[in-house]
């Protein structure tokens, strides 16, 4: 299962839209497919409203429970996490979604 997420989690930082700003490592290598990001030009709370409306599972908040975090990041971010019951054809289907943003 792990190597399956992985292999989600590379083909998600390899097709990243031009409009997407993530943080953090941007290869798999010493992660797991957790991903904290921003859409250029649209609020995390609106990008998020949007996304969830149209069935993915991401979360938008501050610091997300990390103090060391706080003041290094935008006050407002999304979360998405790839798991094992994901399917590429949903990552794909995010990876649309978040180009069709901005």
């Amino acid at each position: 299962m792990r190597e399956y997420e992985r292999e989600l989690g590379a083909h998600f930082l390899e097709s990243l839209p031009d409009n997407v700003e993530l943080y953090g490592l941007a290869t798999m290598d010493g992660r797991v497919p957790t991903f904290l990001f921003n859409v250029d030009g649209v609020p995390a709370a609106a990008a998020a409203q949007r996304l969830v409306a149209e069935g993915f599972g991401v979360w938008n908040a501050g610091n997300w429970y990390c103090v060391a975090l706080a003041g290094r990041l935008p006050e407002e971010s999304l979360r998405a996490g790839i798991a094992h019951y994901n399917t590429r054809g949903e990552v794909d289907g995010l990876l649309e979604a978040l180009a069709s943003l901005s």
